[in-house]
């Protein structure tokens, strides 16, 4: 039986290289994040509207952008719209946009669920006040709604943290590409991969410790 001999010193000699990996996979994280949750609330307000020229298309993006798979959606941004359209956007850039239409369709749906399920008694009363419908919607509705909202949306964001993995597939240099480059220089996978694990729950469990915090104070 062979057995394997840890070297974790590849670790330390290429630790810029898992740095600037880890900086990246943060950067697309944090704009992905609010970028995907502005488009959520914006297609929301959408399909929450009366008018069918908001509602269907909102319910449209959520169909499309809900059960089309990321990886193929990141794979067609990149190599299939440039010719198509002529349009020429960086990994990075389009990596950003796969990652927050995905978001901003779960996140829509998310949003509706928890406005929706306020009464609709406190809307008619907020009318009944004079408020207009952007001061109903700040003060009344979301206040209320978070309680519905922020349990499942952490979720998502922890999901969008774990899919910006696939923008390896399209050569951006986040923490698994570079975990790849490293291991086709330094033949070590499992240290590679170990230290990405790692990093991993460094980024995720604050953010969800954050997170739930924000829940309980709701």
């Amino acid at each position: 039986m062979v057995v394997y001999t840890w070297d974790f010193s590849v670790i330390f000699t290429y630790k810029e290289a898992i740095l600037n990996g880890t900086l990246i996979t943060l950067e697309l994280t944090f704009f992905s994040i609010l970028l995907g949750s502005v488009i959520g609330m914006m297609i929301c307000l959408m399909k929450l509207s009366k008018n069918p020229l908001l509602k269907y298309p909102a319910i449209a993006f959520i169909e499309v952008f809900q059960d089309l798979p990321l990886l193929i959606l990141l794979i067609w941004l990149f190599y299939a719209l440039p010719p198509i359209f002529g349009i020429n956007i960086s990994a990075f850039s389009t990596a950003l946009v796969g990652l927050s239409l995905n978001l901003g369709a779960f996140s829509a749906e998310i949003f509706r669920a928890g406005i929706i399920s306020v009464p609709k008694g406190q809307t008619e009363s907020s009318v009944a006040l004079g408020l207009t419908k952007y001061q109903t919607m700040k003060d009344i509705i979301l206040p209320q709604a978070k309680k519905m909202i922020i349990p499942p949306l952490t979720g998502r964001y922890i999901e969008t943290i774990k899919l910006t993995s696939l923008a390896s597939i399209i050569a951006v240099d986040e923490l698994l590409h570079s975990g790849q480059n490293l291991i086709s220089v330094s033949y070590r996978p499992l240290e590679v991969y170990t230290i990405i694990a790692f990093l991993y729950l460094v980024i995720i469990i604050p953010l969800t410790s954050v997170l739930k915090k924000l829940e309980k104070s709701r």
